[in-house]
Formats: structure tokens, C-alpha cells, sequence
């Protein structure tokens, strides 16, 4: 209501004025004029209850933004270990997958074969190296026993050795 005050020229509220005096009387405008002040403070009033309220409200929100921030972030720091987790045991869980499949693939002859190549090769390895150790400590223990003949000595040798150990050597 006041804004419109400002636009209007002196002379104009003069005009008013006089308008006013005369159709109302003099008699009446004390009256109008507190009317129109209660209604002035009522609107004031009214529009300031509005405003508080809406600093109230947007108050709330933001109070209520801030929690459900907060809430968001401490979601978010729970779930990173377990998204960690979990994409660990993913990675996992593809690559066994991926050997299950290898293996289910070529009936499981290839990789099971492969993956003994190297420990039977190491056993046949130590085998040869064992037994030709033992030749050599039998035959190192016939040269240093002179007094026996070279056939008394393999028959001595050969009756200690088992059927198994003739066919090695």
C-alpha cells in the first residue's frame, strides 16, 4: 500500500486529501484514519508472520538438508568397504570361473597333465640321480674291497639287491 506512495506527486495527495474531507466530513476521518492504521498494522503484522514462518520452513529444509547430507556421507563411508569387498571377491570369483571352465573344457586332461608335468619330471630326475648315487657307492665299495674277485663281488651284489633295483641299473 505504501508502495504506491511513492509515485504519486504531492499535488495529487492534496487532491486526496480534499476529496476525502468532503465526501467523509470532517467528523469522520479520525475514525478512517485509525481504521486505516489498524489495518496498515494488521497487514504489516501479517505479512510479518508470513515471512517468519518462511524462515522457519526454509530453516527446517536446510537443517533437514544438512542431515540427510550427513546421512548420505556416512552411507557412503559404510558402503565403501563393502563395495570393496565385493569387488574383490567378483575378481576372485571370475578367475576361478575362467579355470573351472579351462579345465571343464578339455575334460580336464590338458591342465591336470600340465600341472603334474613338472613335479613328475623333478621325481624322475631325483630317481636317476638316486640310483646312480647307489651304483656308484656299490661299485666305489668293490674297488675298495680288493680281497674279493670281480665275480664273487656282483654275485654278493646282486644277492642283496631286490628284483625291482636289478632292472634300474
Amino acid at each position: 500500500m505504501l508502495l504506491f506512495i511513492n509515485s504519486i506527486a504531492g499535488s495529487e495527495i492534496v487532491v486526496i486529501l480534499l476529496f476525502v474531507l468532503i465526501f467523509f466530513g470532517a467528523k469522520s476521518i479520525p475514525g478512517m484514519a485509525r481504521g486505516l492504521g489498524k489495518g496498515i498494522r494488521q497487514i504489516k503484522d501479517a505479512s510479518q508472520d508470513i515471512q517468519d514462518e518462511i524462515r522457519r520452513t526454509t530453516t527446517d529444509m536446510k537443517r533437514d538438508l544438512n542431515v540427510n547430507q550427513a546421512l548420505h556421507d556416512a552411507k557412503n563411508t559404510l558402503q565403501a568397504p563393502v563395495k570393496d569387498f565385493t569387488n574383490n571377491l567378483k575378481a576372485s570369483a571370475t578367475g576361478v570361473d575362467k579355470n573351472i571352465k579351462g579345465i571343464l573344457n578339455d575334460g580336464g586332461k590338458n591342465s591336470i597333465e600340465k600341472s603334474m608335468e613338472a613335479p613328475i619330471k623333478d621325481f624322475k630326475k631325483d630317481l636317476k640321480e638316486t640310483a646312480t648315487e647307489i651304483d656308484n657307492n656299490i661299485k666305489g665299495e668293490v674297488k675298495d674291497n680288493p680281497k674279493t674277485t670281480s665275480t664273487e663281488s656282483s654275485k654278493d651284489v646282486n644277492s642283496d639287491r631286490k628284483p625291482d633295483q636289478e632292472n634300474l641299473s
